[in-house]
């Protein structure tokens, strides 16, 4: 959970105070303490570690330094930095890894017109290296008129993926 204090909070003040002193004496539960000076104000943001799933997070609010409270999910840590030998840190998909410690780019048509473009640009990406791709059957126009694409008729024919290519 991580609690977010009121914008400047002094660390000095009665409400810090009896804020950490709540929040440092719940059981099974640690607590990290993140500043972050801005160029108007001062953001604290308090990190409850541990089995917070029995907090109650209109508990948490009514505390008086904290604005508001933000139960995170093990869906969104997924993904995140809290890495240890539990918890799973980053997936594969068709043989492409998504973690922390890479980074994939996904380029590609924005929407699909010839088979030919879709073929030169995929020969582009596996040319240099790149291992996703990114492309659409209809774009999105303000203006009903101007190309939207072929459609999902279109991605059949054109699409060679090769076998490291992942996409979306």
């Amino acid at each position: 959970m991580l609690a977010i204090l009121h914008p400047d909070t002094a660390l000095d003040s009665e409400a810090y105070r009896q804020t950490m002193h709540f929040l440092e004496n719940l059981p099974g539960v640690s607590v990290r303490v993140h500043e972050v000076q801005g160029a108007k104000q001062r953001l604290t943001e308090v990190y409850l570690l541990g089995d917070t799933k029995s907090l109650d997070k209109d508990e948490i609010e009514a505390l008086p330094a904290v604005e508001r409270a933000i139960r995170i999910s093990d869906d969104y840590r997924i993904l995140g930095r809290h890495k240890d030998d539990k918890r799973q840190s980053g997936f594969t998909y068709n043989g492409v890894t998504f973690d922390q410690s890479n980074l994939n780019i996904f380029a590609g048509l924005c929407a699909v017109d010839v088979p030919e473009h879709v073929e030169q640009m995929m020969q582009a990406l596996e040319d240099n290296g790149q291992v996703c791709t990114r492309m659409g059957a209809y774009k999105p126009r303000t203006n009903p008129y101007s190309f939207q694409g072929h459609g999902k008729g279109c991605l059949p024919g054109c699409l060679r993926k090769p076998a490291n290519m992942a996409s979306r």
